[in-house]
């Protein structure tokens, strides 16, 4: 068999569609008898034929149908080509844009940042901080290619429309200034961590939240149900280290403090033995991302499978 001809391709496509050829030889802008000479090439180099001929139009052969499913692929193979080629080139319509965790963030976007204004030759990178919720709402409106977050507890009708990939396993827990009236217990109950107001950098998914606030706790009991979001993890840090705040997070956001005694993590049942979440991957299903889309995704996957540290 003969090395196949995207043009020829193209044509058959381009008459399954509009079932004709006359109507397919107009928008391919090209005569009728011009067409005709391309799919009979075609047939010719395939070995097999493409389509049946009748007075009123075409129609697909068996085989036909099968050649024009891969053709589609191909020609699709070939137009993302041609956007990547001419992206690496030139720089033009370069802009990727992605979203993280805050968490996740604060862990490795400033080395990953440099790696990308030495290697890239994008034009614009734009880099959403959010959580999950709304890092999922930006994909799906197409605000952003990808973003890395807690994976947990995703929706069946979510997972429809999404790939997720799994990066890494951390540990969440409860953290406190030294000297917090809950610092030296042994063991601490939920009820008793919710005496003091939580504060989180990334907002807890509803059911986790609503799980984590009645767990144990007494619902007739009033309780102080209080949560500060705030994405910005060092002044979570400062906050916590300068008043009686709870402070909810990965452990690996407070390893540091953690070894310098200014925070001390609580040891209480959910974080111990339960409180293992899962970060990955998260695009749209037959997302067309460009090359250097790919390749910032790529690189960022690596990154966080290798340098953030698992229970």
């Amino acid at each position: 068999m003969k090395t196949l001809n995207l043009q020829k391709l193209l044509h058959a496509l381009i008459i399954t569609e509009e079932c004709s050829l006359v109507a397919a030889s107009k928008k391919l802008h090209i005569t009728q008898s011009a067409l005709t000479r391309s799919i009979q090439s075609l047939e010719e180099d395939l070995g097999l034929q493409i389509f049946h001929r009748k007075s009123s139009g075409v129609d697909l052969t068996k085989e036909g149908e099968v050649v024009i499913a891969r053709a589609r692929e191909l020609l699709d193979q070939a137009g993302q080509l041609q956007a990547d080629v001419r992206a690496l080139s030139t720089g033009t319509r370069s802009v990727v844009a992605f979203g993280l965790d805050p968490i996740i963030a604060h862990q490795i976007l400033a080395e990953q940042l440099k790696a990308i204004i030495v290697d890239s030759r994008l034009m614009q990178i734009q880099v959403k901080i959010e959580s999950r919720s709304t890092l999922f709402s930006m994909l799906t409106q197409g605000d952003i290619d990808f973003f890395v977050a807690d994976i947990n507890d995703f929706k069946p009708v979510d997972v429809k429309y999404i790939d997720v990939e799994l990066l890494q396993t951390v540990r969440g827990s409860f953290f406190v200034r030294r000297g917090h009236p809950l610092a030296e217990k042994k063991s601490v109950s939920l009820a008793q961590i919710y005496d003091f107001p939580i504060i989180t950098p990334s907002n807890v998914h509803e059911n986790t939240w609503e799980e984590l606030r009645w767990n144990n706790i007494d619902s007739t009991a009033p309780q102080r149900k209080q949560q500060l979001v705030c994405p910005d993890i060092a002044i979570l840090k400062k906050i916590t280290a300068e008043s009686d705040a709870v402070f909810a997070s990965a452990d690996i956001s407070v390893a540091e403090e953690c070894r310098a005694g200014t925070l001390r993590r609580l040891n209480h049942d959910v974080a111990n033995d339960e409180d293992l979440r899962s970060i990955g991957l998260v695009s749209l299903k037959d997302g067309n991302l460009c090359i250097h889309s790919r390749e910032i995704m790529s690189n960022l996957s690596e990154r966080i499978r290798t340098s953030l540290n698992p229970k």
